[in-house]
């Protein structure tokens, strides 16, 4: 059996996870049931590391805290953490993204087992594209009370930290002897700033509930309905596109709605809410569409199941993806999608058979590749049951497991 200890910013409780970092979730019981020993380091709301066991998978949570110039977290934390190591022998280290000081750890040699590096998100990039196309005048229009009482929630104060941590990105990826990565785009920016890195190809898993799932069926109702997701209020989840294309679509379809899942603060107190979301909402006033949103909050997995098996069609307007888990999850379902043309979305699906793409912010493409999978059922049904056939290849358990396993051992030849 062997020992793997990972560190990564979720942590595993009895209870589903809502929002982003279920496909780690789906990943630990999946590595658990295949007889690995799983142990995890993440954060959590606690002043000291604390021991906080998930099932069968040893964990452990520490606390939240100011980084030094290089980085790196409090003496006492990284003693902890190196006694964690000390104490479970671990074969490998698998650190899950460089948004935290995991990489860092290994940089500096902190750490001393074998480390594997697996890409997230890819910061210095989100940094370029981090106001999702709003201009200068819809940037300034984001600043309300929260902004000026706490100015590090200020988008250009968001933007210049993606960019600070961008470069700490950049030390652990050229640090960093072997690299995992979900898809090629990912693999050559890596490439790009490792060429000497070995890089191996890792399967995205999705939610055991997902595989047991009915599949989408076209609906006759008179209300269509797009849904479409934001793990966080961020401009860069293009989630103002998908409204700018209701407020073109709705003459022809007054009963659309749109839904929304995803942790935003939607709370009918403005000053409660971050200005971002402020501007959002009065962007849909703006489109005249207010009426038609319905924002979910976070979903579990079976009601973001619920959710796709029910809409009319997708919409992901992102200006950037890493891989993009609710576009998977939705092809799994075979429900159709219509998606911006960016990043390592592309390689998910083909545009015109198992999905429809538009260009990123492009409302009016957008509003006119929805109108198509409205307007044509047999177009729906197609791209549906083409997504789903490649969906029930790509994320195939077994493939997932038996591509892990082989990573591993691949990696371990090394040491």
């Amino acid at each position: 059996m062997k020992k793997i200890l990972w560190l990564c910013n979720v942590a595993f409780s009895n209870k589903k996870l809502r929002g982003t970092g279920t496909w780690l979730e789906a990943t630990s019981e999946a590595l658990v049931d295949s007889g690995f020993e799983l142990s995890n380091i993440t954060f959590g709301n606690v002043k000291k590391v604390t021991r906080s066991d998930a099932g069968a998978i040893k964990q452990w949570l520490v606390p939240k805290e100011k980084l030094s110039k290089k980085g790196l977290p409090s003496k006492e934390t990284i003693r902890a953490i190196k006694d964690i190591e000390s104490h479970l022998m671990p074969d490998l280290i698998q650190i899950w993204g460089t948004e935290s000081y995991w990489g860092m750890l290994a940089v500096n040699k902190i750490i001393k087992s074998p480390v594997i590096l697996e890409m997230q998100g890819m910061l210095h990039l989100y940094e370029k594209v981090y106001y999702g196309g709003l201009s200068t005048k819809d940037v300034l229009s984001c600043i309300g009370l929260k902004e000026i009482l706490f100015p590090k929630l200020l988008l250009q104060k968001k933007k210049k930290s993606f960019r600070e941590r961008g470069k700490l990105e950049q030390i652990i990826i050229k640090g960093t002897d072997h690299i995992s990565v979900q898809s090629e785009w990912v693999n050559s920016v890596v490439q790009h700033s490792n060429p000497s890195a070995k890089i191996y190809s890792t399967k995205m898993l999705l939610r055991k509930q997902f595989y047991n799932a009915a599949t989408w069926q076209h609906s006759s109702s008179s209300e269509p309905t797009i849904f479409t997701s934001s793990s966080g209020s961020v401009p860069y989840k293009g989630l103002y596109v998908v409204f700018r294309a209701l407020s073109v679509l709705k003459e022809k379809y007054p009963n659309l709605k749109v839904r929304i899942a995803g942790n935003i603060p939607t709370t009918k107190s403005t000053w409660r809410r971050d200005g971002y979301t402020n501007w959002l909402i009065s962007e849909a006033k703006k489109c005249n569409v207010e009426d038609a949103i319905e924002w979910l909050g976070p979903l579990d997995v079976n009601e973001i199941i619920k959710e796709i098996q029910q809409a009319s069609v997708v919409v992901i307007p992102s200006y950037i993806e890493t891989y993009c888990l609710a576009l998977a999850e939705a092809m799994y379902l075979g429900a159709p999608v219509v998606v911006s043309y960016s990043s390592a979305m592309t390689e998910l699906a083909k545009d015109g058979e198992s999905a429809l793409y538009f260009p990123i912010g492009d409302h009016i493409s957008c509003a006119a590749q929805v109108e198509k999978v409205l307007s044509d059922k047999s177009l729906a049904t197609k791209l549906g049951k083409n997504a789903r056939e490649t969906g029930i290849i790509r994320n195939a358990p077994e493939n997932f497991i038996d591509n892990q396993i082989s990573i591993y051992n691949e990696f371990l030849k090394s040491y």
